[in-house]
């Protein structure tokens, strides 16, 4: 897996990757599958044992499918609402809403892998992104995340894309911010 380039959400403030096997950049592609009822109903009917744990209330596949187009399109909004406001307004950035993927405080990584779950609680969407300053992170993708440990192929595909964007960060670092192109 290969990023072959970096789009501009918002400038300065949030950009997405593209990685070689894709034709959509992360950002564009979650929300498009999460507003996708046919891929949802398929994936929720192949997850049907998790989705039906106590934890998410028995819900529905139709009703899952409703959930996850509806809470999609609020979280999409609120991350491009707080990017732009970010730029401005220290106290409210992408680091209000991006939290460490691991909980271990007191370890403030320049490159810390981080996500940000879906707005209806609870949520099972998550977007990851590579933190790179306040108000400056980077999507290396997202999920649909049903249980309690990211031990699903989905899942670990997911933070395999991680690690790859926190390395492509680490090495690209000096040239970065110039590398990201607006689409």
């Amino acid at each position: 897996m290969k990023i072959i380039r970096t789009f501009a959400l918002v400038e300065d403030s949030l950009y997405s990757v593209m990685y070689g096997n894709e034709v959509q950049h992360e950002f564009d592609r979650l929300f498009d599958t999460w507003n996708d009822a046919e891929y949802l109903e398929e994936f929720f009917v192949e997850q049907r044992e998790d989705l039906e744990r106590p934890f998410w209330d028995h819900i529905s596949v139709e009703q899952a499918v409703l959930k996850t187009k509806r809470d999609a399109r609020i979280l999409e909004n609120k991350i491009i609402q707080i990017a732009e406001t970010g730029k401005t307004d220290r106290n409210q950035t992408l680091s209000c809403l991006f939290k460490p993927l691991h909980n271990e405080p007191d370890c403030l990584d320049p490159f810390e892998k981080s996500k940000v779950y879906g707005l209806i609680r609870p949520s099972w969407l998550r977007i990851y992104a590579v933190r790179l300053d306040t108000n400056l992170f980077l999507i290396s993708g997202g999920a649909i995340k049903l249980t309690k440990k990211m031990d699903k192929p989905h899942l670990q595909k997911e933070l395999k894309k991680l690690e790859t964007t926190r390395i492509f960060c680490k090495v690209n670092f000096d040239v970065a911010l110039g590398y990201f192109e607006t689409e």
